[in-house]
């Protein structure tokens, strides 16, 4: 019997695949004819080098703290009496804080009074009996001369002068002590009223009216802490680590700018005025003051603060997006556009501003630099530029840097 009557579904199969694969083929073979494969192009954003001078700065993290701190302590024993101020208040230099009570110190100073007159009462009764005894030894040697009076009578009247002088001065030393005394109870007593050595804010109040306070506070006293915190905020400062290798860059009145979190968008102006000429040797990092002037008062003690030093200038420098550049490994690399197509180009880096890193070598100045889209090309990649840069920039020219925000 015939083989195709016997399987005819096979047979049929086969001449369908057959069938299917000639059509396939002349598909693709007239497709490739008809219409040629063409290259994707892709468009990126692109800008010009900037040359313009550029600051160096150098940046770092820092609290804010008072340009004075002291907490007010007690020189002497009792109780408080009064407050004067409390937490917030501001004050003047030897403005009167606290009160301790002085009943006691008074009580010490009219009886150092009372000892100072009696002893002065005593010297005044001595100097006349100094006066009767050198009139008597003076009598005694008159009459010695033409033997009235004995020589015994003589040497008793220059014993008894010398004797009365001995106690002047005695009673005249009595009364320099009383004196002291005296002094030293006034002083007491001043000190039972304290006050303010500096202008400044009250920062803290640890202490109420009828605590007990002593002038012999140490530092494992619940006293130690003071009575008030007082803080002089009209001029603040900042404490910067300078590592190593920045050190010789750091100079005696170089200008700072310092950002509050407070203030996001308001710089503040300070100057170097301070530079601890050692290095810690744990951090190996040298510490640096900077002072704000701060006579509005904006900025408070223990604020964070972002503080850019500006160490120096690079004049011309050559500078684009940081965006622009790629990282691989250790090679730093941007892609151009050269007759209309992306080609890769090493650069080494400079110093970074903000947004914008100086290029020292790899570029001239006169390139189209890849910024958006620079993730989609490689070298030989076809592109169309599209300048992300307004119409009337010339950033191949200097050009004047923004207006710096306004200073504190």
């Amino acid at each position: 019997m015939n083989p195709v009557r016997q399987h005819p579904i096979v047979t049929l199969g086969v001449i369908i695949f057959f069938a299917v694969t000639a059509l396939v083929v002349f598909r693709l073979s007239s497709g490739a004819k008809n219409d040629p494969k063409k290259t994707r192009t892709i468009t990126v954003g692109t800008v010009r080098p900037l040359k313009q001078d550029l600051d160096i700065r150098l940046a770092y993290t820092a609290d804010i703290t008072p340009n004075q701190v002291v907490n007010i302590f007690s020189r002497v024993d009792g109780y408080i009496s009064k407050l004067y101020v409390d937490k917030g208040d501001f004050v003047k230099a030897n403005h009167l804080l606290v009160e301790i009570d002085h009943t006691d110190y008074l009580h010490a100073v009219n009886q150092a009074k009372a000892n100072l007159a009696a002893a002065r009462a005593k010297v005044t009764q001595q100097d006349a009996s100094v006066r009767n005894a050198r009139l008597t030894l003076d009598r005694m040697r008159a009459l010695i001369k033409d033997q009235f009076v004995s020589q015994q009578d003589l040497d008793n009247a220059e014993v008894n002068t010398d004797a009365a002088v001995a106690a002047q001065e005695s009673l005249r030393a009595q009364v320099q002590q009383m004196e002291v005394a005296l002094a030293q109870a006034e002083t007491n007593l001043a000190y039972s009223y304290i006050r303010a050595p500096f202008s400044g804010y009250i920062a803290e109040r640890n202490l109420d009216l009828g605590a007990y306070v002593t002038g012999a506070a140490t530092s494992t006293s619940t006293t130690s802490r003071g009575i008030l915190s007082l803080h002089d905020i009209e001029v603040v400062r900042t404490l910067i680590e300078v590592v190593e290798k920045d050190v010789p860059l750091i100079k005696i009145g170089q200008k700072a700018e310092v950002r509050a979190e407070a203030y996001p968008d308001r710089a503040f102006e300070g100057t170097v005025t301070r530079v601890v000429q050692a290095l810690n040797r744990a951090t190996r990092t040298m510490t640096v003051e900077l002072d704000l002037p701060n006579k509005n008062h904006l900025l408070k003690g223990g604020m964070f603060a972002r503080v850019e030093v500006l160490v120096g200038k690079h004049a011309n420098a050559l500078q684009i997006p940081i965006d622009a550049v790629s990282r691989l490994e250790d090679a730093q690399y941007v892609y151009i556009v050269r007759d209309g197509k992306a080609e890769r180009v090493s650069v080494d880096i400079g110093v970074r501003d903000e947004n914008r890193v100086e290029i020292t070598k790899g570029l001239i100045g006169d390139e189209q630099v890849i910024v958006s889209g620079k993730d989609l090309v490689q070298s030989g990649t076809p592109v169309q530029a599209q300048s992300l840069q307004p119409a009337h920039d010339d950033p191949a020219t200097p050009q004047q840097a923004a207006p710096a925000p306004p200073k504190g």
